[in-house]
């Protein structure tokens, strides 16, 4: 795991951008394939930058998510009800988890000042 305490801050950031897109593109109902896309780019972008970073757990919720969205991209999954509150509901759980696992990998130090 990555123990550098600014990037970890940079990762909750971008994280909680993609977790905020996801929950609008969510939120407004039956997603179409062009909100399907979207979402599918959120997803990947949580995957990489957790598995960049050492976070295995996140790593493997995102790819799930993109698995389902896969089976939406090919006409064999609607992305609405259940299925939609499920992938919500896996967004918040692998970014609600952000803050300890950098603490964990971090040691607990604060992120370095940013450069103004």
């Amino acid at each position: 795991m990555i123990e550098d305490a600014a990037l970890w801050q940079e990762f909750a950031g971008e994280s909680e951008d993609h977790l905020d897109a996801i929950d609008r593109i969510l939120s407004a109902g039956e997603a179409d394939r062009a909100a399907v896309d979207r979402l599918f780019r959120a997803f990947h972008s949580l995957k990489g930058m957790s598995d960049a970073l050492g976070a295995p757990g996140m790593k493997n919720v995102a790819h799930r998510c993109e698995d389902l969205l896969g089976l939406a991209r090919n006409g064999r999954l609607a992305v609405h009800g259940a299925v939609a509150e499920g992938l919500l509901a896996a967004a918040r759980a692998a970014t609600g988890g952000l803050p300890a696992a950098a603490r964990t990998a971090t040691g607990g130090l604060p992120a370095a000042p940013s450069a103004a």
